[in-house]
């Protein structure tokens, strides 16, 4: 009989830690949409980063659903990640100081601000290319620019 209270007791103790350990996880807003295996890539890719998801989103990267997560931690700058519903990572996004970005793109970014403030610069890496993207704000209006590694206005897509 001892046995049995002790076996009921061990398993009351185990459901108790688990419902508290499951409790204790802050919620993510979004996360629970996406797939488990996205779930666990972003996870993952924040941990390795030394970062805390705030939220995820579902976005469309051209036919592709991706769950976008935004990433923050004192003393780095902000990042995203994209991955797929299966966990690839699709693309990454890293907000970085003006003076960081490669010659030739920062001339070209500071060549299109005319007289608008730049917000901001991120360094995009989707699909193994590189671009930047620059944030101008002007008359209390954002408007966004990519730029190719070399300079050039990316193309906008359709």
């Amino acid at each position: 009989m001892k046995t049995l209270y002790a076996l009921v007791a061990a398993l009351f103790a185990v459901s108790v830690l688990t419902f508290t350990a499951r409790a204790d996880e802050p919620s993510i807003p979004g996360m629970k949409k996406a797939p488990a295996a996205a779930q666990e890539a972003l996870k993952k890719y924040a941990a390795d980063a030394g970062m805390k998801i705030e939220k995820v989103s579902a976005e469309k990267h051209g036919k592709v659903t991706v769950y976008e997560a935004e990433l923050k931690a004192a003393g780095k700058a902000d990042r995203e990640v994209a991955v797929t519903a299966d966990g690839k990572v699709k693309g990454e996004e890293e907000t970085v100081p003006l003076d960081k970005v490669p010659e030739v793109v920062r001339k070209a970014i500071e060549a299109n601000a005319k007289g608008a403030k730049i917000q901001r610069v991120q360094r995009i890496k989707e699909d193994g290319i590189i671009t930047y993207e620059a944030a101008y704000v002007a008359k209390g209006k954002t408007s966004e620019v990519e730029f190719l590694e070399d300079g050039k206005v990316k193309p906008v897509e359709k």
